[in-house]
């Protein structure tokens, strides 16, 4: 009969540790879902909150509220991959103002531990730039003549682009689990209304 205790006593105690490791293991799996999604949450809004000034700045590319102010000059005067200068009435006073979009040189986000990530910012008439997003891994530009075929970056001559494609990419700055979550933004072509057709 001793013997029976004792075995008993083993055999619970095994089968507990069992259901407490799948308990545990349980745990760290709604945990790691938990902060993931956190993480995706965020990453889509750092996303939206991107493209929606980008898009608001290429949809009105050459626009000027004074009609009398309106000019034949190019509205993109650089378009190179990563970075873009056009040209639209900003503040609508009826005078065009030039709206710079770049990338920072590595050295604003070296303290993260992402080795990607960069700032994309804005500038407006050579003001003080505006932080758009700070976890932007990938600014792509592709520029698209009336025919669409594609022009070579830096493109010669930015009065020639008709069409620009962009896509931007965000990571956390901080991985989990040794990977960094990212977002996608892509729009296939920008075309505005106001750009001079060549």
């Amino acid at each position: 009969m001793g013997y029976s205790v004792i075995f008993d006593i083993i055999t619970a105690t095994i089968i507990g540790g069992i259901i407490l490791m799948n308990l545990l293991n349980l745990n760290e799996n709604v945990y790691q879902t938990e902060v993931t999604s956190m993480m995706d949450v965020n990453l889509q809004v750092e996303v939206i909150s991107a493209a929606t000034i980008i898009e608001s700045d290429f949809n009105k590319i050459g626009y000027c509220a004074n009609p009398a102010n309106i000019n034949d000059l190019p509205k993109v005067t650089l378009a190179d991959s990563s970075e873009i200068k056009i040209v639209y009435d900003v503040d609508k006073n009826g005078f065009y103002d030039t709206v710079y979009y770049y990338l920072d040189d590595d050295s604003l986000l070296n303290s993260t531990p992402n080795p990607k990530d960069r700032v994309l910012f804005r500038r407006v008439n050579g003001a003080t730039p505006f932080m758009v997003s700070n976890r932007i891994t990938d600014f792509n530009l592709q520029y698209l003549d009336a025919l669409y075929n594609i022009l070579p970056t830096p493109v010669a001559s930015p009065g020639l682009a008709t069409y620009i494609k962009i896509a931007i990419k965000v990571e956390d700055p901080f991985a989990y689990a040794n990977e960094y979550n990212e977002a996608y933004w892509r729009r296939l072509t920008v075309t505005a209304k106001n750009l001079k057709r060549n």
